[in-house]
């Protein structure tokens, strides 16, 4: 039961019903990012039944069947009908473009979840993995940041000092050799001797 504070500070939660192990300001994001989203999802549970309220389609993958009816069983208890596609891990093969991937489940197979499906996340899109106060659970971050820096806009670490940790992807920004590109002399980047009798280089030189 929440008080009257605790709906002004979690308003995404409004009229929003779930069973599962999110603190409720994980489950407020995982509410706000993913309102009219397609959403994919590894690790079943109270997040799925988030995602059921909010998205606009959501794809479940679990290693666990117990987990996935488990989860059929809650959505059916509180009421939540929006159609949720599950799928087993080892049946899942990365299709279609997704605003918000969320990595969770089972720690072994995290990271090559993933990295196989980054290349699903829409342009603009979010990458949001759960635990990110575990070491363990951060790395997977670090080397989605390393594998695909050129392709990331900003990192939220433990976003608003919850347990989610949020990869935003852009584009892909390409390495540009400013010595060669800008039309400033080379002396000025230090790599050839000032001339003499020049002083400092100003832009509108």
């Amino acid at each position: 039961m929440t008080t009257n504070q605790d709906s002004n500070k979690y308003h995404f939660l409004r009229d929003i019903r779930f069973v599962g192990d999110l603190s409720l300001q994980d489950a407020n994001i995982l509410s706000e990012i993913s309102e009219n989203a397609d959403v994919l999802e590894f690790g079943s549970g109270g997040s799925t039944q988030i995602f059921a309220q909010r998205a606009n389609t959501v794809v479940s993958v679990e290693t666990e069947n117990l987990w996935i009816e488990k989860t059929k069983k809650n959505l059916h208890l509180l009421g939540i009908h929006a159609p949720t596609k599950f799928v087993p891990y080892d049946l899942f093969k990365p299709t279609g473009k997704y605003d918000v991937i969320f990595v969770d489940g089972v720690l072994s197979k995290r990271l090559a979840f993933a990295t196989d499906t980054w290349s699903s996340l829409k342009t603009g899109g979010k990458m949001v993995f759960h635990d990110t106060r575990h070491f363990d659970n951060f790395k997977e971050v670090a080397w989605i940041m390393q594998l695909y820096f050129k392709e990331v806009s900003r990192v939220d670490v433990n976003y608003n000092d919850s347990n989610l940790t949020i990869i935003q992807k852009r584009e892909p920004l390409e390495y540009i050799n400013w010595n060669n590109e800008e039309d400033k002399p080379k002396w000025a980047y230090g790599i050839e001797e000032k001339p003499e009798r020049i002083d400092l280089w100003k832009i509108n030189n």
